[in-house]
């Protein structure tokens, strides 16, 4: 039972002193590489649409718009910056049980080796005591090899990432715009009923509308409608009849 009892008090050691526990702060930085530029992207088309009442119909204005943006646009490095530094004494006591323990093992290796053989003794202890120190040198030459190991990731590190193109967008600008020549328009009247009409060549679109159309706005309460262009969703605009 000494070997097992041995071997598990060495074990719940190993386990207390163990590896040191590091904290560990990351954060990244990005180190220019040229003065920042500025270029202008183009976003793409939508519609965009304009009316108003004008007797008995709406007149609407159809129009396509170029959206564009300024982008600046910058090379750089990034970096991981990483900050490391030990838990409370962990490192500490990393050293201390680590140079315990090869002190100690070292000590019953050399112990044993100087003693005398008891000739008329039948008990030769001797061959267990050098496994037993050379057991306990080995955890501690480990213990050691880790203090050196976490001693050497404490402290602050950067490591490079790279080269990037950092974009930074500003905001959507209209860059050109030009008369819708076809497609369709909507007008939905507050009681929910929708009319048509047509784009033509100019951009323009005239929605014609009920007879009734008073007599409506009265029973519902509410004069105002959504004229949209058909196909986008975003192209809409709410207006008083």
């Amino acid at each position: 039972m000494r070997p097992i009892a041995t071997f598990l008090l060495l074990l719940q050691l190993w386990t207390v002193a163990g590896c040191a526990r590091l904290i560990e702060q990351v954060s990244l930085r990005a180190q220019p590489l040229e003065p920042p530029r500025t270029v202008r992207v183009q976003l793409g088309e939508r519609m965009a649409i304009v009316g108003q009442r004008d007797g008995d119909a709406v007149r609407a204005q159809v129009s396509r718009v170029q959206r564009c943006a300024d982008v600046q646009e910058q090379r750089a490095e990034g970096f991981r910056h990483i900050e490391r530094r030990p838990d409370g004494n962990s490192l500490t006591l990393e050293w201390v049980f680590g140079s315990l323990f090869a002190a100690g093992g070292l000590g019953l290796i050399a112990w044993t080796a100087a003693s005398p053989v008891d000739l008329d003794s039948s008990a030769d202890n001797a061959p267990s005591n050098y496994a037993y120190g050379a057991a306990i040198t080995t955890l501690g030459a480990g213990l050691l090899a880790g203090a050196i190991y976490d001693h050497l990731q404490v402290g602050t590190h950067e490591e490079s990432l790279g080269e990037r193109t950092l974009r930074k967008e500003g905001p959507e600008q209209v860059c050109g715009q030009t008369p819708a020549v076809n497609g369709q328009v909507r007008l939905t009247l507050p009681d929910g009923a929708q009319l048509e009409a047509p784009i033509d060549a100019t951009g323009q679109a005239r929605i014609g509308l009920p007879a009734d159309l008073e007599k409506r706005l009265e029973r519902e309460g509410n004069r105002r409608a959504t004229l949209e262009v058909l196909g986008d969703v975003r192209a809409q605009v709410r207006l008083d009849l």
